[in-house]
């Protein structure tokens, strides 16, 4: 039986953690320059960070309207 307990801790443990080992993409911090990024408009034009170098950009993200959250 605490084979068994083991073995399931192991497992967990291995779904867990091993995906954030293995992730090689890092999280900017506060005050760091943003990635390089293409997405697309609201009209469908895709648009570049880089196309905005050197001015001030927002970034908005919603949740899509009636989805819950």
């Amino acid at each position: 039986m605490l084979r068994i307990v083991l073995l399931c801790i192991v497992v967990i443990a291995i779904v867990l953690f091993v995906p954030r080992l293995l992730s090689h993409s890092k999280t900017p911090g506060v005050g760091s320059a943003a990635p390089d990024f293409t997405l697309p408009s609201q009209d469908g034009s895709l648009v570049s960070l880089k196309d905005y170098r050197g001015k001030w950009v927002v970034l908005y993200f919603y949740l899509r309207d009636q989805t819950p959250g």
